[in-house]
This record gives C-alpha cells, structure tokens and sequence, in this order.
C-alpha cells in the first residue's frame, strides 16, 4: 500500500508546452495544466514536447528537458557540441541558439533578475542592457566555442 505522504514520481512524463519567457537556468517556462515547467534546450516561442526530469504529484513546479522540437524558433540553430542536448552536458545552455540570441536571452534573464530580486532598472544598477559577446563567442560556422561557464556532472 502506498504511503499518503509519498507523491507519485511525474519523471519521465511528456507534455506538449508552448514555450514562454526564459528563466536563469538555462530554463524557459512553460505551463501545463496550471503548473509550471522549467524546460532546458528550447527557445521563447517554440511549441516543444517536454520530458519532466524533476518532481512530483505535490511539487509546486517541475524541471523539465524538451525532447522533440515540434515548432522551433527562427533563432533555433543546430548545437555546434555533439555533448549539447537532453541527458547531456550540463555547460551548454544556450548553443541551440544564434549567438545574438544568446544575448538577448542574457539579456531577458538579467534584466528580469535585477527587477524582481533588488527592485532595480538596469539603469539604476548602472547597467545599459548591453552583453557583448564572450572571447571566443566569435568563430566559423560548425566550429565548437572553446569556452564553458559551468559543468554539470552526472
């Protein structure tokens, strides 16, 4: 008999989700059925097939991986890493998405922070909204980024 506290696991589950606004994380969100889903390697606007990797029956929110892409974005690029995807390398974020893209998400997720956790304007943290593009960020199509800003280790 199952125990009243324990929550039936929702790991493994999939959702059809149209894609919101993006998150910290390397997330954007996503709602299905009034809960929100923190979904990795999708883009704004996209209409994905997500795969909940994280929570349950009682949790507030749920952490999920887009596992088939059924309407991608125009800034939808293919990952230059072969270790970019679901159940991969945890350091490559944004590498779904054109380099300018990358920025301006940067720039969603900065500008989202500094209002909603220290109450400020960019301009009032001294900050133009500008992310200029990383050392490295620049190199020819089909060549990987020598860069990471985080691993992830399974």
């Amino acid at each position: 008999m199952k125990n009243d506290s324990t929550k039936a696991s929702l790991v493994g589950e999939r959702y059809e989700v149209e894609v919101g606004p993006v998150a910290h994380g390397g997330h954007c969100i996503a709602r299905h059925e009034g809960r929100v889903l923190f979904v990795r390697h999708t883009l704004p606007g996209e209409r994905v097939v997500a795969e909940v990797t994280e929570g349950d029956e009682g949790s507030r929110f749920l952490r999920a991986d887009a596992v088939e892409v059924l309407q991608a974005s125009p800034d939808r690029v293919p990952a230059p890493c072969p270790f970019s995807g679901p159940g991969r390398c945890g350091g490559c974020d944004w590498q779904h998405a054109a380099p300018g893209a990358q920025r301006r998400l940067k720039v969603e997720v900065l500008t989202e922070q500094l209002e909603r956790l220290a109450g400020l304007a960019p301009q009032e943290a001294g900050w133009d909204g500008t992310v200029e593009p990383a050392p490295g960020d620049k190199v020819p199509r089909g060549e990987v980024p020598a860069w990471r800003t985080r691993v992830q280790y399974a």
